[in-house]
Formats: C-alpha cells, sequence, structure tokens
C-alpha cells in the first residue's frame, strides 16, 4: 500500500493551473489523525493502486493441472485453442503453469521456495491454502474483491456458504471459488450384464462385493474362454471410497468420545486396510497397480471389459464410451453405498466449494486477476465446458447438447482446467438433457443421477466439514502423507498385519511431533466446534 499524499496550496495550485497530474495514494493501515485536507478533485480521489495497476500490462500466470489430456493435435497446457481464447476475449493474458496433479505438492514446493510461484495459485487441497498463508506466501483478498470486482463480490453475497471455506482463523479471504457442479464425487460402477449373466444380485454389503468379485474372477463373465478377468479396476477414488466403507477416509480428522482422532488410529480404519490386503492376495485387484501412477493401466482394464467393476468418481471419465467401442452391449450400474459392521456410509459429499484459487504475495496485477476472475465467472467458463456452438454442441431447450462426443473429447475435454470459477450444476433435467441423443451419454446422465440420489439419501461421515486451519498440522501432514500413502501401499502388497500397520503409522505420525499436533488440533476443535455444525 501506499502513503497518502497532503495536498499542498502549492500543488493546488498547480492542479488549477493544469501543468501537474496529482496522484493520490490512499494507505489503509494510517490512521486519520484529522489534520489531513479533504480531497478536492476527482484526481486527488483516486487511490494510487488504481492508477498504477492501470499503468501496468494486464498480464498474469497461473497455475493449471496436467492431468496429460492435451492431444498432440491441440498443442499444449500452455498454449492451445483455449489459452488462445483466454487470452484474446478475457482482456487479460494469461500464461499457465503445468501442476501435474499426482506431484502438486512437490511442485508447488519448489515453485514457492524459489519464489517462482505463479500469480494464481489454484488447488484443491485446502490445507494448501493454509499453509501458504501461514508461511507468507500468499495474500488476503478481502480489499481485492471489494475494490476491483463486480460480479464474483456478488456471486459471493448470493452463496455465503463458501465463506467459511475461504477464510481463515484471521477472518480474512485467501482463496477464489465457485460451487462445484454437484457435491456428489466419488462412485461405484459395476458391469450389470456381468451380473446377470452369473445370476448374481446387486450387492448391499463390503462382504456382498468381495463374493461378486470373486464370481467375476472365477467364472469367465465376459466369455472368453480364458480366467484373465481382474474383477476390480481403480481410480484416485479406490482408497478413499474403501476408506469410506469403515468411516475412516485417510488423513481425515474424526470425533470420537469429544477427542479428535486421526481415521488411521481408529479401529474402523485397521478393516479398511484389511480389505486392500484381501483384494490384493484374492487376485480380485491388478498385481501392477503400485506402478500405475495415472491409473491408465486400470483404465484400459475396464474399458477393454477385464474388469467388471470400477471404483471411480462421478464422471468416471466418461470411459462409458470407451468400454461400448470394445463392448457395444455393455450394461453399467450405480452399486448403492455398501454396509460394513459399521453401517452404511454412504459416498462422498464434497465440501460447497470447487477449486481454491490464491494470489501469490508478489502478484503485481492483482486487478487485472479480478478482472480475469469476473470475466470467467460470467462468461469465460462456458465455451471451456461446452466447445464451440455449431461445432460441439448444439441447444436444446436452452442447454448445451453434445453432438461429436469423440470431437469434443479431443477438442475441449481438457479446457475445464481453465475454469478458475465456474457456474454450471448438474441436475437430473440438466444432465439428461444435456447427454442429447447418444446412448452412452444417456446412460452415463442415468449413472451420474443415480450418484447424485445416493449422496442425497445416504449419509456420508464427515466429522469436521474441513482440514483444521491448524498452522503445525499444515506443517506436517505433506511428510506424513507421503509416509501412510507408503504404508498403505506396501501392506496391501504384504504380509503386515493391519496392527502392524497402524503400529509403523504411529511411528511416523509420532516422529513428527504428532501428539503435540493432535494437541494444537484440539484446542482449535474445542474452540470452533459450535461453528462447525
Amino acid at each position: 500500500m501506499y502513503r497518502q499524499n497532503k495536498i499542498t496550496p502549492a500543488l493546488l495550485s498547480l492542479l488549477l493551473l493544469g501543468t501537474v497530474s496529482l496522484t493520490a495514494c490512499s494507505n489503509n493501515n494510517n490512521k486519520n489523525t484529522g489534520n489531513a485536507a479533504e480531497p478536492t478533485s476527482a484526481a486527488a480521489s483516486q487511490p494510487a493502486d488504481e492508477d498504477k495497476y492501470a499503468s501496468l500490462p494486464k498480464e498474469i500466470s497461473a497455475s493449471i493441472y496436467d492431468r496429460g489430456q492435451v492431444a498432440t493435435s491441440e498443442g499444449s497446457y500452455e498454449d492451445n485453442r483455449w489459452t488462445r481464447y483466454i487470452n484474446e476475449n478475457s482482456g487479460v493474458k494469461v500464461n499457465w503453469v503445468p501442476i501435474p496433479r499426482n506431484q502438486e505438492a512437490d511442485k508447488f514446493n519448489v515453485l514457492i521456495a524459489s519464489d517462482q510461484a505463479p500469480d494464481m495459485m489454484t488447488t484443491f487441497n485446502r490445507d494448501f491454502i493454509v499453509r501458504w498463508a501461514g508461511e507468507g506466501a500468499i495474500q488476503p483478498l478481502d480489499e481485492y474483491i471489494e475494490k476491483y470486482s463486480t460480479s464474483y463480490k456478488k456471486y459471493l453475497e448470493e452463496h455465503p456458504e463458501l465463506k467459511p471455506y475461504l477464510t481463515l482463523e484471521d477472518g480474512k479471504t485467501y482463496a477464489i471459488a465457485s460451487l462445484r457442479p454437484t457435491r456428489a464425487n466419488t462412485a461405484l460402477f459395476i458391469r450389470q450384464d456381468w451380473l446377470d449373466k452369473l445370476g448374481l444380485a446387486m450387492p448391499k454389503s463390503v462382504d456382498e462385493l468381495i463374493e461378486v468379485a470373486k464370481a467375476f474372477r472365477d467364472n469367465d463373465p465376459d466369455g472368453n474362454g480364458q480366467k484373465d478377468t481382474i474383477p476390480m479396476a481403480m481410480s484416485t477414488a479406490y482408497t478413499a471410497i474403501t476408506d469410506d466403507w469403515f468411516m475412516a477416509r485417510s488423513a481425515a480428522w474424526f470425533v470420537e468420545d469429544g477427542k479428535l482422532v486421526q481415521s488411521f488410529f481408529t479401529e474402523r480404519y485397521k478393516d479398511a486396510l484389511a480389505f486392500r490386503q484381501l483384494a490384493y492376495k484374492e487376485n480380485l485387484v491388478d498385481k501392477e497397480f503400485a506402478t500405475d501412477k495415472e491409473f491408465s493401466r486400470q483404465k484400459q482394464l475396464w474399458t477393454t471389459g477385464r474388469s467388471g467393476i470400477y471404483f471411480s468418481n462421478l464422471n468416471m471419465d466418461n470411459t462409458i464410451n470407451d468400454l461400448r467401442k470394445n463392448n457395444p452391449d455393455a450394461k453399467l450400474a450405480a452399486v448403492p453405498p455398501l454396509a460394513t459392521k459399521y453401517g452404511t456410509n454412504g459416498y462422498e459429499v464434497e465440501v460447497p466449494n470447487h477449486l481454491l484459487t490464491a494470489f501469490n504475495k508478489n502478484m503485481k496485477n492483482p486487478k487485472a486477476a479480478m478482472e480475469f476472475i469476473d470475466w470467467m465467472l460470467d462468461t469465460g467458463w462456458e465455451p471451456l465446458t461446452y466447445g464451440t456452438e455449431g461445432v460441439h454442441y448444439q441447444m436444446e431447450n436452452s442447454i448445451p447438447v453434445t453432438t461429436d462426443y469423440d470431437k469434443w473429447k479431443t477438442e475441449v475435454g481438457y479446457a475445464s482446467e481453465y475454469r478458475v470459477v465456474q457456474q454450471e450444476q448438474y441436475t437430473p433435467d440438466y444432465l439428461l438433457t444435456r447427454a442429447g441423443d447418444n446412448q452412452d451419454d444417456l446412460d452415463m446422465a442415468k449413472l451420474k443421477n443415480a450418484i447424485i440420489k445416493f449422496s442425497e439419501t445416504y449419509t456420508f461421515r464427515k466429522d469436521i466439514p474441513y482440514i483444521p486451519p491448524v498452522a503445525e498440522y499444515s506443517s506436517i501432514a505433506g511428510q506424513f502423507e507421503t509416509k501412510w500413502k507408503e504404508i498403505n501401499t506396501r501392506m496391501a502388497m504384504g504380509n503386515q498385519t493391519p496392527d502392524e500397520a497402524v503400529e509403523e503409522l504411529r511411528k511416523a505420525w509420532n516422529s513428527l511431533d504428532g501428539d503435540s499436533v493432535t494437541a494444537k488440533v484440539q484446542a482449535w476443535y474445542d474452540a470452533n466446534k459450535d461453528k462447525l455444525k
């Protein structure tokens, strides 16, 4: 911020003579002593930062998730038809910095440590926002939203449910976000035609799912005469779903008798570990899953018809189209939430916010960044979602209907990564209309509607709505995540017992002074629990 200049008589004379232009600067941290002269002209009342930003190029840099989905014919994440569209239509030039999705923490750490982080840093992980704010790597956004935004400012007023997720303990806003299209997330899909062929019922419990998977393994459901079926295919959702069955999502905090406990140290978590080990030993999952970092082999198992159960998310990456190319008669169903001895836990219901975008403390032109946010929220998100009318979609009942899925997938599918904010919302009518007359798309819409209905019907246990914003926890969460993922994978593939695995997790936690961190998190919870309901 800049210091308020006093208007001296000499300067005032010069202004009146038109021989000098006075730029007034404001400093909200300065106290009004009552001695400063009132501004006497529009120029004098013009905040200096506005003048300064107005003289700067409207150019910013921004991170984007790199999921390896940009076809060679389209270019790269840094330069393609949609980056050019953004630069030509938003009024702001954006230089994109790809962040590999599965290396997000490490990549951001390197960029921040080397002072090379982009102006806008976007993540799904609120814990990153907490840590970056604690490190002073990002800055509060309240003033920028108030002074430079119209559309996003109004949007926040209309959606106050977002505020708790964007605001940290000091009461300041540190992230930009819009609502998710739906809060439903994880999903489990199954080959209904395989169930029918083998005379099997839809599983209602985890134990029944295991029996179905064994039947798929042993009874040649694809009819190729070979025992080559790998019953269950994974995605990034595999661990999450199997944890959630037992109400023990990895790294989540649960309230047990008034005390906060990490999921790893509950009895329920041992059952999640035991399931994954059993699935591996019984050949119900791919033996090579540990090296399938991008889950491309898993997706191939599903789309080529070698697997009949797919641990996925709501969108299933639209793999139904690829599956039907290989298996035209494949029929799919969404598996309802499965029961365990702990009850029936619903599929994950996400927090209201979608992506979280923070502003680098060194950002040179926050005004341009807010103008970009406003443009994206108003109209920019739509072509990034649907493509170009007449090329990728046609309108039906005011809803864009994709006309050529393969063309859309190649030319538009990756573009949603650029939607820092957006206003798409999934409703049953929207999803079915959007599918058009394409049977694959209609079937996918019906599956999505089923999962959304499950999320509304079954309670998903989430004792705390978001990761506790405790600096001590944020500072060790990344290190501990690396360790628990390693232990999870090794235990699933080996002979370690769940008790032994949890003991190893406890030692890793203690090596990071975990009990002290737990005490800090408990103190935060005790002070804020009434606001978390």
